[in-house]
């Protein structure tokens, strides 16, 4: 009896878990974990550092992403903040937060690990857990896609292009946070629960 309990509590976490991932295909956001599931957290002590993924998940593409474009918002004091792309040789033409990042077809490309491909690394430091921040997503300023979305190439071709849809919903970092540090309350929302629905139509 025992064991049948533990086996329910344990399909029952999975379940929880894996529901916090945004279900939407192609989706991107940016989460305090590699599972995508983390989207708030607090800082306890002044000049705590962090760590958050820029994440695509659920994407469409099996071979994985060549390139990709978009720009990540940042509302809010960050101290010291630096991006690592994800990478074998990845090239970014721009200056971080704004990314047009060239990978490389096939065995160059980023794969799907766990329903999941990871694109880059910001780590930062909070000044003090008082210091609110939110991130967004929005397209790049030249964007490839009509009408305008952050996206990305497929790994075994690069002119296969695919618009992510943001897990937000909407490409402002306060009506449409991706991830938010030390905010009263996490707003953060499944862009299922936002009115950019009949923007996301446009690419189904």
């Amino acid at each position: 009896m025992k064991k049948a309990i533990l086996t329910l509590m344990m399909i029952a976490i999975a379940s929880v878990a894996f529901a916090q991932i945004d279900p939407d295909p192609d989706g991107i956001g940016l989460y305090f974990d590699m599972e995508a599931t983390e989207v708030c957290m607090a800082t306890a002590a002044p000049f705590e550092s962090i760590t958050a993924y820029l994440l695509a998940t659920n994407i469409t593409e099996e071979s994985g992403i060549s390139g990709w474009e978009m720009e990540v918002l940042v509302d809010g004091p960050l101290t010291a903040d630096a991006w690592e792309l994800i990478g074998i040789q990845p090239l970014n033409v721009f200056t971080a937060p704004r990314f047009a990042v060239g990978l490389g077809e096939h065995g160059l490309a980023n794969p799907i690990v766990d329903n999941v491909v990871h694109l880059a690394t910001l780590t930062a430091y909070v000044l003090a857990p008082t210091d609110q921040v939110s991130f967004g997503i929005k397209p790049h300023c030249s964007s490839s896609w009509n009408p305008p979305a952050p996206g990305y190439a497929a790994g075994n071709n690069a002119g296969n292009l695919v618009p992510f849809l943001v897990s937000g919903g909407g490409f402002d970092a306060l009506e449409n946070p991706v991830a938010q540090i030390n905010t009263d309350e996490c707003s953060v929302v499944s862009n299922d629960d936002v009115s950019f629905g009949s923007v996301k139509a446009l690419y189904r």
